[in-house]
């Protein structure tokens, strides 16, 4: 019993690492890996760790300080004797009340975060909406590489059936050749859709951060699927969750925290130190304390202080203009993915009852042809608008795909 659980897990072992096994890979496992390894994503993390250290540094400003330090001096002149001195002392120093200044300055820095946040997020939501395009593009061109095979199957269908006839001396030979023809043409298309497949397969492993990954397959992600909302309601949701509306937002408020601050340049501040030493010509010779609050008011800087708050204004008043109009450009965006998805459903519909109709055209075609009284003509143009109506049909549902994923994108979904 023990000998056949081993080969059972040697030969699960085996099936899993097998060379050349391919496995598809769904969109949300694209998703997943992009989150863990894009480069871009590493970055915009890192620069939140920044804020977040930029923080506890403002917060350090309230807390005690302490010092301490020693010193050794060695005198003399000539012939004489010199002179030691030691000296040590530890110091402690506390901000009392500076009027405001150093909660400003922890504020701002919050607000920092929070757009370094909101930074992160619009990177996050990029990395996956590029993932998505790619998957969604190779998803295309896989179904267009069915649809080139297929073409290829019916002009190979029709070369065996020329042949057929002309063996049979009820078509000419120009049937063989037309059809022979067709068929290196179908065979081309099919190489072309191939290669395109590999491409868009090295356009989703970059989006996902790995470059140099082999992808063997996806799911077929490309399925209809309604999405529908008003675009009153789309352009509610992209202003409460567009990431780049909400960073703007926290770069107005850091622009009015650090007016409110530069304002405080006026202020005076308020400080309590104390400290205790040792000094003489040994160590511990003699000790000392000192204890300390001091007022410190700022009375001419040269108009320093002033500029400062002049130019703490202009940009204040930058950040709420560029607001504005991000504000206003997100509204427009909304406004044409809507259009473009609504666009593209139309699209859609009708490119799918065209194929329909071509389909049924070919079936009268081939069955004209296999009974004798259709032509070479007939059947070729039957193939190929069936072929470019299952085209359009894949072009139009990747459209509403990607019309979809825009408006998600500029609703900030």
């Amino acid at each position: 019993m023990k000998r056949i659980n081993i080969f059972m897990i040697f030969f699960l072992f085996c099936q899993i690492l097998l060379p050349g096994r391919a496995f598809a890979l769904t969109l949300q496992e694209c998703v997943g890996t992009a989150l863990q390894t894009h480069p871009d994503l590493l970055a915009a993390q890192n620069k939140v760790v920044t804020k977040q250290a930029e923080i506890k540094q403002s917060h350090a400003g309230t807390k005690p300080q302490f010092s301490a330090g020693a010193s050794y001096s060695r005198t003399g002149s000539g012939s004489a004797k010199s002179n030691k001195s030691y000296d040590t002392s530890v110091q402690i120093e506390q901000l009392v009340y500076d009027f405001g200044r150093t909660s400003l300055r922890i504020k701002s820095a919050q607000v920092s975060k929070e757009a370094a946040d909101a930074d992160y997020l619009a990177v996050q939501k990029k990395v996956i909406a590029n993932v998505r395009a790619a998957y969604y593009s190779l998803n295309q061109h896989e179904r267009q590489n069915h649809v080139a095979k297929t073409r290829y199957d019916n002009y190979a269908k029709r070369f065996r059936w020329a042949e057929s006839y002309y063996g049979a001396g009820t078509k000419a030979k120009i049937e063989v050749t037309k059809a022979k023809v067709d068929l290196a043409n179908a065979k081309l298309a099919v190489v072309k859709t191939e290669s395109a497949i590999a491409q868009f397969k090295a356009e989703l492993a970059s989006a996902m951060g790995q470059p140099l990954r082999q992808i063997d397959a996806v799911d077929d992600n490309l399925a209809y699927q309604p999405y529908d909302i008003t675009i009153e309601e789309a352009i509610d949701r992209a202003i409460a969750h567009r990431p780049e509306l909400i960073a703007r937002q926290k770069t107005d408020q850091y622009a009015q925290l650090n007016l409110d601050y530069q304002k405080k340049g006026w202020e005076p501040s308020v400080k309590a130190s104390a400290g205790y030493g040792f000094s003489g010509s040994a160590p511990f010779d003699d000790s000392h304390w000192n204890a300390r609050l001091s007022l410190s008011l700022p009375l001419w800087d040269g108009g320093l202080t002033r500029s400062k708050i002049e130019a703490a204004a202009a940009e204040r008043n930058v950040s709420r203009a560029e607001f504005d109009s991000l504000r206003n450009s997100v509204m427009l965006e909304v406004r044409k993915a809507w259009q473009g998805l609504y666009e593209a459903k139309e699209t859609w519909t009708a490119a799918l009852a065209a194929e329909t109709q071509a389909k049924e055209t070919l079936n009268l075609a081939e069955e004209r042809y296999m009974a004798g009284v259709g032509n070479s003509l007939e059947i070729s143009d039957a193939v190929e608008s069936y072929a470019t109506a299952q085209t359009e049909t894949i072009s139009a549902l990747y459209r509403y795909k990607s019309s979809q994923l825009e408006l998600e994108k500029a609703m900030g979904d």
